[in-house]
């Protein structure tokens, strides 16, 4: 009697019936979705722009994979949840990489080297990753600025941008690394510009030259280039008390940019509110609780300023105690309006209500503070969340290259991959329920699809999971990206 060699460990019985397991099972992938994305990319035209911003040397006829062959894969297996280049050397032979890729699986084993499908390996990646330069880099944050002013049908009338920085935690000896007490770490500070859900700038720098290192620049190329398409546009920026920068806020004042930034406390602030910190101590005596009195009021720093300013002071108290904040702006109207002369005049020794001072005419505004605080700044704190799915969803801290070239080309690349899944969420799931999912959740239920591609000598087809539970969601996203403009 002949005995069934076992090539694999014996699973428990079905019943009556044996459960085996092989990897035999053909051409599949997990990442069936990736089609989505495929078609968000043919309509942002991100991958093509993103290749001719970048100089290719290589010998075209010792090349094997095109540089947009190698930014497909890499972008998209980013945004599919492979954060590492490492990755390429087992997707490089996934179907459905090859298709977004450009190009055709293998249909049987025994095809030609000279139809072999097999995507660049991860040395080929990593040698792309290390030969960007700063030419480069200033041409592939155009992209960015460029998709976002893309997006939009006809110019809106205003525009807020947030800026915001963060640590990018390093394990190794990167080059411009630097040890930030804050963070009580070495790490990187990116600084980061987002408009609503849409990122405009990432940009990579050392931990030890504070939050608004940089930001004036990179603020002046962004205004210049937005008001290049759009002249007419008020633009607004928003940030927290790192960015309340004399430079800053002066060059603002002098463009016609508006800015609302928080004002890191000090002696003169906290005494400015003394009442409104007394009056929400009372309140809170009585109701429990934490509760707030709002204050206007001008402010100006004994060196640094060259001018007064407005400030909004929150008179916050807590179980804590005391937690005051200050926000400075030099818009605070309900309605926008933004004008350079701000009165309150004094009548038989009363102040009056704050009045602006337009040529040739005099007009009160109702000024609410809270208002102008909850609406206008604390709406900052959305910002951050885009920034948690760049960090923990996208991998933009993966910076683990020595030259620092190399980690900020990398930050760019996840950039990109937002953009992508981004794309999906506006152009695909606006409008419905779905349509403030986070990135990740958006890849756990469009491209993390299983699916047996079949390869014919006239069709490529995925077919998916046939009990996969957001096939309603799938079809309607795919219906959308597949619209005709």
């Amino acid at each position: 009697m002949t005995k069934r060699n076992r090539k694999r460990p014996a699973l428990k019985r079905l019943r009556r019936q044996a459960v085996e397991v092989d990897f035999n099972g053909g051409s599949l992938t997990s990442d069936g979705g990736l089609v989505l994305l495929r078609e968000v990319d043919k309509k942002l035209n991100l991958i093509e722009r993103i290749d001719q911003a970048i100089d290719d040397p290589r010998d075209p006829f010792h090349t094997k994979h095109s540089q947009a062959e190698i930014l497909i894969s890499r972008i998209f297996a980013i945004a599919a949840g492979y954060e590492d280049a490492n990755d390429q050397q087992h997707l490089r032979n996934d179907a459905a990489f090859q298709v977004a890729a450009g190009r055709t699986p293998r249909i049987n084993a025994g095809a030609d080297d000279d139809e072999d499908p097999t995507l660049a390996s991860p040395s080929t990646h990593s040698r792309f990753e290390n030969r960007i330069g700063k030419k480069e880099l200033f041409e592939l944050s155009k992209i960015l600025v460029d998709i976002f002013l893309d997006s939009f049908d006809t110019p809106p009338g205003e525009i807020t941008l947030d800026l915001d920085a963060t640590d990018d935690k390093v394990h190794g000896e990167q080059e411009r690394r630097a040890f930030n007490a804050y963070y009580d770490s070495y790490c990187f500070q990116p600084l980061y510009v987002f408009c609503g859900d849409q990122l405009l700038v990432s940009y990579l720098r050392a931990a030890n030259l504070g939050d608004a290192h940089h930001a004036r620049g990179i603020t002046k190329l962004l205004v210049a280039r937005i008001r290049k398409r759009w002249p007419q546009v008020k633009i607004t920026l928003r940030g927290d008390g790192g960015f309340a920068i004399e430079r800053l806020m002066r060059w603002c004042d002098k463009n016609d940019v508006h800015y609302i930034f928080g004002l890191p406390k000090n002696k003169v602030l906290v005494k400015e509110i003394a009442c409104e910190m007394t009056r929400a101590r009372i309140l809170r005596s009585h109701r429990g609780g934490k509760q707030a009195c709002f204050k206007w009021f001008r402010y100006r720093t004994g060196r640094t300023w060259d001018r007064h300013r407005w400030v909004v002071g929150k008179a916050e108290y807590t179980g804590k105690g005391p937690n005051p904040r200050f926000v400075v702006t030099n818009r605070f109207s309900s309605d926008g309006i933004v004008d350079t002369t701000y009165h309150r005049p004094m009548v038989n020794g009363k102040r009056q209500p704050l009045q602006v001072k337009t040529p040739g005419t005099w007009c009160s505004v109702a000024f609410d503070p809270e208002k102008f605080y909850r609406e206008h700044y604390c709406m900052r704190g959305e910002m951050e969340n885009r920034i948690k799915e760049q960090q923990l969803c996208l991998f933009a801290d993966r910076t683990s290259c020595t030259r620092f070239i190399a980690n900020q080309f990398r930050v760019m690349l996840s950039s990109f991959a937002y953009v992508l899944l981004d794309g999906v969420r506006r152009l695909g799931l606006s409008g419905t329920k779905h349509s403030r999912l986070r990135v990740d959740t958006i890849r756990l239920r469009l491209l993390k699809i299983a699916a047996r591609v079949r390869v014919t000598c006239r069709r490529v087809i995925f077919h998916l999971c046939s009990h996969c539970p957001w096939e309603p969601l799938f079809n309607q996203v795919l219906t959308r990206l597949c619209r005709s403009d």
